[in-house]
């Protein structure tokens, strides 16, 4: 499903602020519960991360841009990085959300598996609070590579023991989001899919959205022509298939040939993307990355038949 900017826009306002309701899962289904303010109300929790998933949310031009999404869509109750509040006015904040519950958690980073590496605010543990506050949410949302599976805070030799979101907290199913960055379409997109719907996406076996997740990069890769008759790039930057460079789009699976990135209007695709700069795909989207994907950039990629 699409939706243009307006549609997301109006579904969402229809739903979450003008009748005064939020979504709320229970048991894989959705109802709805009066609430006293507008918006769909978000807890975003970051863990072992860059911070990058967020500064490419701030990006989101497709569906909305983040001045629509927090001005007119989203009740952003916690996010340490865009909410003008700090310390302990920031704490009390996502505090009082945990108290009044229903909201949409969304991690972002790795979870480590030893409390001292990480911690969500001072005295609270990244595992430890992402648990107490899966307790008490209507859905929860792995946004990244790192929160999904991992990612490059779990490679080799991962001395901090860091893993993505289990697949459901609490009877609650996980909306995986992987990408390093993940694209905010994917993000606002899966938001406004249930704003739009009231349901859980379709999920893939990997907790993926299929919508965004469902097909092979390979397969809608503009070089695919080069790759059929047998036309390979030597080295970066130039044109051919970048199979023999040590591309994954054999075996990752996003829809960023038709998406790409930095759309410069409401409704309208990227300008560019990995592939088409010219640089293989990495497979950042896929479970097994980054090292199931590495050495990046040499042929032949491991485990990829040609």
């Amino acid at each position: 499903m699409r939706l243009s900017r307006r549609d997301f826009l109006g579904a969402s306002s229809a739903i979450a602020a003008a009748f005064g309701m939020r979504i709320v899962w229970r048991d894989g289904a959705a109802y709805a519960r009066e609430r006293d303010d507008g918006g769909l109300p978000i807890v975003w929790l970051q863990g072992q991360s860059c911070s990058g998933c967020s500064v490419s949310l701030l990006n989101s031009i497709f569906y909305a841009t983040i001045d629509d999404l927090l001005v007119n869509t989203l009740d952003l109750e916690f996010h340490s990085t865009l909410m003008p509040a700090a310390g302990p006015l920031a704490i009390a904040a996502a505090e009082k959300a945990y108290r009044r519950g229903g909201y949409v958690l969304v991690f972002e980073g790795a979870v480590p598996s030893e409390g001292e590496y990480c911690e969500l605010w001072p005295g609270l543990p990244a595992e430890k609070g992402l648990l107490r506050y899966a307790r008490r949410a209507s859905l929860i949302m792995a946004v990244g590579s790192c929160a999904s599976h991992g990612g490059l805070v779990a490679g080799a030799p991962n001395p901090t023991g860091a893993a993505g979101l289990a697949e459901e907290y609490f009877g609650t199913r996980v909306i995986k989001m992987p990408g390093c960055p993940a694209h905010p379409d994917w993000v606002v997109g899966t938001i406004a899919g249930i704003l739009a719907t009231g349901a859980m996406p379709a999920l893939d076996a990997h907790g993926r959205p299929v919508e965004f997740y469902g097909k092979l990069v390979h397969d809608h890769c503009p070089n695919l022509q080069d790759y059929k008759d047998g036309i390979f790039a030597k080295s970066l930057g130039e044109p051919g298939c970048l199979f023999e460079l040590g591309c994954k789009g054999p075996r990752a699976f996003a829809d960023c040939p038709g998406r790409r990135w930095n759309s410069g209007a409401a409704g309208e695709p990227g300008y560019n993307w990995c592939i088409e700069a010219g640089s293989p795909c990495i497979g950042c989207a896929e479970p097994e990355y980054p090292d199931g994907m590495s050495p990046f950039f040499t042929f032949p990629p491991a485990g990829q038949a040609d």
